[in-house]
């Protein structure tokens, strides 16, 4: 009896330890699968391609940028140093509103927009294709396809962007010139106060431990989205480039 009791435990063990083995890579691989960060912070370098390196221009503008997200909002911010100088946009997917806020030494003022003004707002970028390519990178830790960004105007140029779908956003471009990506952009351009910039992600830090990073900010003058833009162009005429 002892003996095919002995017999029944040596035939039993490894059918357990595989059973075990399958059991627990399923769950590791659930695990993986379900890894995305749904919320964070993702730290930006900023370069200036078409700005000299020696013009003031590139000692005011910032050299970060930080975009904190969840899965359904975001808030980007850029600063320099001291504060000085602040671009903050906030958007809610789900609420459909985007809060542009801006800082220039004590001057603080901000547009909000629903939803028609941020449509009216796309509609006014230049005309563009996007030609999704089977190039892929690694960036910041990310698999990130490439796409081209192509215009119809020729005499702009091509924009290169990588783009992530490790992180759970639901259209986190929704309400940008890039809302035809499904994807977290990693690394891309924009014109911003009409100085292109090449941003790509550093790092992604998880989880988002300050809320309050996805508020706009108190105290704030609102004016129209109109006057925003006559603002940024003054701006950039004291920019010597």
């Amino acid at each position: 009896m002892f003996s095919k009791v002995v017999l029944f435990g040596v035939w039993c063990a490894p059918l357990v330890i595989m059973i075990f083995l399958v059991t627990a890579c399923s769950q590791i691989s659930k695990n993986v699968f379900e890894s995305k960060p749904s919320e964070g912070i993702i730290k930006y370098s900023i370069t200036f391609p078409e700005v000299s390196d020696e013009s003031i221009t590139a000692s005011l503008l910032p050299d970060q940028m930080t975009y904190a997200f969840t899965p359904t909002s975001f808030a980007s911010n850029f600063e320099t140093a001291g504060g000085v100088f602040r671009n903050k946009i906030v958007a809610n997917r789900d609420a459909r509103t985007v809060d542009h806020q801006l800082k220039v030494f004590r001057k603080k003022i901000q547009t909000k927009m629903r939803e028609t003004d941020v449509n009216q707002m796309l509609a006014e970028y230049p005309k563009a294709a996007i030609i999704r390519t089977n190039q892929t990178d690694t960036i910041a830790g990310y698999f990130c396809k490439k796409a081209l960004i192509v215009f119809e105007d020729m005499d702009i140029k091509e924009i290169e962007v990588y783009y992530t779908d490790q992180i759970k956003m639901e259209s986190p471009n929704w309400c940008t010139q890039y809302h035809e990506i499904e994807g977290v952009l990693m690394a891309y351009e924009i014109e911003e106060f009409g100085i292109r910039m090449r941003l790509e992600a550093e790092e992604v830090k998880t989880p988002l431990e300050n809320l309050d990073a996805l508020q706009a900010e108190a105290e704030y003058s609102e004016i129209t989205r109109e006057m925003m833009d006559i603002e940024l162009e003054q701006l950039v005429e004291t920019f010597e480039l």
